[in-house]
Formats: structure tokens, C-alpha cells, sequence
């Protein structure tokens, strides 16, 4: 009876507190083994909301970049219009007005969509990482316990695939608005609010501008550099080829090669030759022109600064 009393006291409150008994070591450590002993299961993450709401950014985010295309091209048609003299200046004006209006509402858009996305690829991969992870426990587990290798039929859990495919559409819908689209786009965007006076919206405004520009410059230098090497490879290989068409003219001279061999292998080698330095041309316009509108760009943020 005392031993039972033993197990209450009061507290301050004068209320009745239980004081739990303790477990014997050796059942304790029984029971410890006993839950070692217990399947975990893999754990599950909750993927639907993230995939249906990531899914309908996606939606719009690759709506807005047609959008946005469509309208630079009338932009630049209706330029041309109003240079050629085929529409008045209050006329252009007012329909440059419209669109400006527009094109600044989709890129504000797409500054908030592309930081929401960037922030669903992360939880993505950080998600994609945990399920991969509680498979290889259970299959880890299951390899011990069955001698065959694997578990029974309808226990196996099925690697999820939802987590690459949302990585992968997202990957892909950045993949949509390319580098020099983007670029031309923020410079319209710059010259917009540059005429435009200055107030919090257009502060803000700049801020994204000036923010997505910089990660920009970081993606781009590094595209750069693989640019750049993709064309000193290309020069290499011209200069290997003007080697091959030196040597197949002296072997001609000296009578190694008939006519129509010669021709035939002279003509392959120029057309090889000339298909390489027109890409070597391509990738440099290339270059200068990217170079030059983030160059522009940044001039335009340090006027209207």
C-alpha cells in the first residue's frame, strides 16, 4: 500500500500527479529491439497542391512569353509603320501607349512567377532528394528480409516521377524565354518607365529589372565562355581543313590526284570550310549582340537612376 501511495505526490497546486513507473533495463531493452524490428515506412510528401498550383504558374508564365513575343513584334512593326509615314505621331503614340502598358504588366508578372517557380524547383528537388532516400531504406530493408531479393508483389513502392516531371516543366518553361528575348524585353521595359516620373511603382519596377538583369550577366558570363570555346574549336578545325585543301592542291600539282578527283574532294573540303566559318560568324553576331543588350540595359538603369 505505501509502495502505491509512493507512486502520487502533490504538487503546489495540490493537484494529484501520476509518478510513471519505471521499466526494468532488461524489458526496456526487450522492447527496444522489439521496435527495431518494426518495417518503417517510406515517407510520403504531399505532393498535389505544390504540383497543381506550380502547374497553373507554368500555364501562365508560358502564356505570358507568347504574349510578350507577340507584342514585341507589333511594337516593332508599328515602329515601322510610323517611320515609313504610314500612320500619324498621336496614332502611334497612343497605341505605343497600350502596348508599352501591357508588356510592363506581363514582365512585372513574370518577375513573381519566375521567383515563385525558382522556389518550387528548389522544394522540388529537396522533396524529389527525401523520397529517394526513404525508397533506398525500404529497399534496403526488404533485401534483408526476403531471401529472394524483393519484396512481395503490392509492397514494392513505386518511385514517384511527379517531382522530376514538375522540375522538368519548369526547366522547360525558362528554356522558353531565351536569353536574348528576355533582354530585349527588359530594355523596352527600361525605356518605358524611363519616360515615365519617377515614383515607388517605377522604383520597384527598377529594382526587378535591375535584380533579373544581374542574374542575367551571371548566366550569360558563363554561356559566354562556353561560346567562346565552341568558336576557337571551330576556328581549329577551319584551320585543319585549309591545311587539307593545301595539301590536296600541291598532291594535285604534282600529279597524284586526276581532275575529277581533285575537284570532287577540293569542292567538299571549301564547302566544309565555308559551313564552319559562317557558324563562327553566327556565334560571334551572337555574342556581340547579347553583349550589347545587357550593355544598353544597364546604361538605361544608370540614366533614369
Amino acid at each position: 500500500m505505501v509502495g502505491f501511495l509512493k507512486r502520487f505526490w502533490r504538487s503546489k497546486n495540490n493537484k494529484v500527479v501520476a509518478v510513471p513507473r519505471q521499466i526494468p533495463l532488461d524489458i526496456f531493452q526487450e522492447q527496444m529491439r522489439e521496435t527495431s524490428k518494426r518495417p518503417r515506412t517510406v515517407q510520403r510528401v504531399p505532393v498535389e497542391d505544390l504540383r497543381r498550383e506550380a502547374e497553373e504558374k507554368l500555364r501562365i508564365f508560358q502564356s505570358n512569353v507568347k504574349e510578350m513575343k507577340d507584342l514585341s513584334l507589333k511594337m516593332e512593326e508599328l515602329a515601322k509603320l510610323y517611320r515609313s509615314g504610314e500612320i500619324p505621331k498621336n496614332i502611334y503614340n497612343i497605341i505605343r501607349a497600350e502596348m508599352s502598358s501591357r508588356l510592363s504588366e506581363l514582365l512585372e508578372e513574370q518577375f513573381h512567377l519566375r521567383e515563385y517557380l525558382e522556389l518550387a524547383k528548389a522544394k522540388a528537388k529537396l522533396e524529389w532528394a527525401k523520397e529517394k532516400i526513404g525508397l533506398k531504406e525500404f529497399l534496403d530493408r526488404h533485401e534483408k528480409t526476403y531471401t529472394v531479393g524483393a519484396p512481395p508483389p503490392g509492397e514494392m513502392p513505386q518511385p514517384s516521377l511527379k517531382w522530376e516531371r514538375l522540375i522538368n516543366s519548369i526547366d522547360k518553361a525558362f528554356a522558353s524565354l531565351p536569353i536574348e528575348d528576355e533582354v530585349s524585353f527588359i530594355n523596352q521595359y527600361l525605356n518605358m518607365i524611363k519616360e515615365k516620373e519617377l515614383s515607388e511603382d517605377v522604383e520597384k519596377s527598377r529594382e526587378f529589372c535591375q535584380r533579373r538583369l544581374e542574374e542575367i550577366s551571371k548566366k550569360w558570363s558563363s554561356m559566354r565562355r562556353d561560346k567562346i570555346e565552341e568558336v576557337m574549336n571551330l576556328e581549329l578545325k577551319a584551320s585543319e581543313i585549309k591545311d587539307e585543301i593545301k595539301e590536296t592542291e600541291a598532291r594535285y600539282a604534282v600529279g597524284e590526284f586526276e581532275e575529277s578527283a581533285y575537284e570532287s574532294r577540293l569542292g567538299a573540303l571549301q564547302g566544309e570550310l565555308r559551313s564552319i566559318e559562317r557558324k563562327i560568324e553566327e556565334i560571334r553576331r551572337y555574342i556581340d549582340d547579347i553583349d550589347m543588350k545587357i550593355f544598353r540595359c544597364f546604361e538605361t538603369l544608370r540614366e533614369s537612376s
